[in-house]
């Protein structure tokens, strides 16, 4: 029997299913679409495009599930632009940048709000953020490593730049002969069996782990400690006759630590296996290959720079010329430079006032002179050479009184010139035995503070020695 529905019922239906249409209760919203396979997010790089289709207008968000593909907690995704007006529409985000970014099971979906209503999942998908994407290194660039019978070594991952070692919440994998063996945020491994041992970043799906990838160490050789000779090399054919301009790189054996010496004395900080330098010398290094051998000394290599002498008839700094008013101060090198050139310099200048062999002034600027000759065939280097020049008096003998009330006369106590040098050391005390005084290359500027007067005119008393030894001695009356 056919039945018919009720005029009222139908016309209740006529009303009510465009009202849910347009409310959103039949609304859909698709599954997002987008090229990517993963998300291997970094710094360099981390903008992603979705799409999506929709029915009808609605406020939509794109959302992104936990690791797990959970949206309970969803992962706080940035996002940068959209287009929701028309179907089909598009998100553009960015992950978090934390290393915690990481899982296999992501899921992406897009919702409504008003009215409420969840669009399909995603099929899973992996994703990580990858704060570091550059090689690194471990134990100081070795690429191999002796190890005793029966210990240990530990490898470590260098914290000089480049470097991951600051970045928290890294996973590393550590690899021996191409086979995992340790994994988690320790940036060191202990082994104790010889082989070849490589660190990788892990990345998830992001990761190759093998030289592909770029967020990995060198590969270091544990070997099983043998005594082993070294021999020192140079990177200039023998006789080793070196350009200043041009050192020579004398190296050994890397993989151990290292002392160099030079005739027989250390060189601070010479610690590396190989060592530039362009200063004659006999030249050889320590090598200690660990507990278990002894240091052994390389032979030597004898380096012989090239070199040229110039003669300078003058005080050289920190010495002082010293010149009476309207005296000329004159002074002519000569050298065994090959084809030399001269540039004379006024204390701070950059530009020479003099180009040729001869340097003369009667009036000096206070200050350090420079003088640079350079080697212009064969070897080219320059060299260099400071000298002061100033005016004032030059005493032909040692003064015992001084009146410094700053009349510009015998105000300061000054000695002849053959005093006035390095090698000579100045001593002044007072009439109780304090020292007052006590310099090297004395520069004729005693007293440069005041001296206080009482009833009698205090006596000082000087020593000038030479070597350690005694020159001159007597006393210093002050008087007003």
């Amino acid at each position: 029997m056919k039945r018919t529905i009720p005029f009222k019922l139908r016309l209740f239906l006529a009303l009510i299913v465009p009202f849910f249409i347009h409310d959103g209760a039949f609304a859909q919203i698709s599954a997002p679409t987008y090229a990517f396979t993963k998300i291997c997010a970094s710094p360099g790089f981390n903008t992603y495009t979705v799409n999506f289709s929709f029915t009808g207008p609605n406020t939509y968000t794109l959302k992104m599930s936990d690791a797990s593909g959970n949206f309970a907690n969803p992962t706080g995704i940035t996002i940068l632009s959209s287009q929701t007006t028309t179907s089909p529409g598009s998100f553009t985000f960015a992950v978090p940048t934390t290393a915690l970014m990481r899982g296999e099971g992501f899921k992406l979906r897009v919702v409504g709000s008003s009215p409420a209503i969840n669009g399909s999942m995603s099929a899973a998908f992996p994703a990580y953020y990858q704060p570091y994407d550059q090689e690194f290194w471990l134990n100081g660039k070795v690429m191999s490593i002796p190890m005793c019978s029966g210990s240990t070594v530990t490898l470590s991952i260098d914290a000089a730049a480049p470097s991951p070692v600051s970045i928290p919440n890294i996973v590393y994998r550590w690899y021996r002969n191409g086979v995992q063996i340790a994994s988690g945020p320790s940036t060191s491994l202990v082994v104790n069996s010889p082989g070849d041992y490589q660190c990788f970043i892990d990345y998830g799906s992001c990761s190759t782990f093998d030289v592909g990838q770029i967020e990995k160490s060198q590969v270091i050789t544990v070997n099983n400690q043998t005594n082993t000779s070294f021999t020192l090399v140079s990177s200039i054919d023998p006789p080793n006759d070196i350009c200043p301009s041009n050192p020579t790189i004398l190296s050994t054996t890397p993989g151990y630590s290292y002392k160099w010496f030079r005739n027989d004395i250390e060189i601070a900080g010479a610690t590396a296996n190989s060592y530039s330098t362009a200063v004659t010398g006999s030249y050889k290094v320590e090598v200690d290959q660990g507990s278990c051998s002894p240091k052994l000394f390389t032979n030597s290599i004898q380096v012989n720079a090239l070199d040229f002498d110039i003669n300078f008839p003058a005080l050289q700094s920190p010495d002082t010329n010293i010149i009476q008013e309207n005296e000329t101060f004159t002074v002519t090198v000569t050298t065994t430079a090959s084809n030399p050139t001269y540039e004379w310099y006024n204390p701070g200048g950059l530009t020479p006032i003099n180009t040729t062999d001869t340097f003369s002034t009667n009036l000096p600027i206070a200050g350090e002179y420079k003088l640079v000759v350079k080697q212009t065939t064969g070897c080219q280097f320059p060299k260099q050479i400071f000298f002061k020049v100033k005016i004032g008096v030059n005493p032909t003998k040692i003064p015992n009184t001084i009146s410094p009330n700053n009349d510009g006369t015998n105000d300061l106590w000054e000695i002849p010139q053959e005093y006035l040098t390095t090698e000579h050391e100045i001593l002044i005390t007072n009439a109780f035995g304090k020292e007052v005084l006590k310099v090297k290359n004395y520069q004729n500027d005693w007293p440069q503070n005041e001296i206080e007067f009482k009833s009698v005119n205090p006596i000082f008393y000087y020593v000038i020695s030479k070597g350690g030894s005694p020159v001159k001695k007597g006393s210093i009356t002050v008087i007003k």
